[in-house]
């Protein structure tokens, strides 16, 4: 038996020395990987994650009354920023205490915190006419909603209609709350008092 065992003993140290490179080998592939992934940097992901088609959004206010509309033909949402896009958006606001606007536009962008929604392309700005005050309507590039505050402003180019007055300018800021508008540069305008 000693000599079938001194026949074997090559063979068997062959076997423990092969199967302890594989296991050496598969340590070390394994540290190596390991290592990679914590050097690789991040995959941030741009696309879309979701989308919403002919949509209708309404934000509620402490009182559980209407605070503002936001609809819209199709909304995108990125993740990347938590941000989203918007296609033919209206935005109506609501007060009991203030005659009701309408903002539409091209597109829109609406930030994360849904503090700020920036109006593209085609912007126009309504007011009906109410007891007491006439029609207004804003037209512009751009303009910057800020619906918490119930105001909305731009620095490019305006015209409004108020009634049968037309003014233009560079520059606004609308606060709805207040009841002011106020043009900030390039002012000109035919002024028609109403009857």
């Amino acid at each position: 038996m000693s000599s079938d065992l001194r026949r074997r003993y090559p063979a068997l140290l062959l076997l423990a020395a092969g199967s302890l490179l594989a296991a050496l080998s598969f340590w070390a592939l394994e540290i190596a990987r390991r290592s990679a992934d914590d050097t690789r940097e991040p995959t941030v992901r741009t696309e879309p994650d979701y989308f919403i088609e002919d949509f209708t959004y309404t934000r509620m206010s402490v009182s559980g009354k209407a605070q503002y509309v936001i609809s819209g033909k199709k909304l995108i949402h990125y993740p990347v920023d938590d941000s989203s896009t918007v296609e033919q958006p209206s935005v109506r606001s609501y007060s009991s205490l203030r005659d009701p606007m309408t903002l539409r536009a091209s597109t829109a962008k609406i930030t994360s915190d849904q503090k700020e929604l920036h109006f593209y392309d085609d912007v126009i700005l309504e007011r009906p006419q109410t007891r007491g005050s006439d029609s207004l309507r804003v037209d512009s590039d751009y303009m910057l909603a800020l619906p918490n505050q119930d105001i909305v402003k731009t620095d490019k180019k305006v015209v409004i209609q108020l009634g049968t007055s037309r003014m233009e300018g560079t520059g606004m800021i609308a606060d709805n709350g207040k009841h002011q508008l106020n043009l900030q540069s390039r002012v000109s305008g035919h002024y028609e008092p109403s009857h």
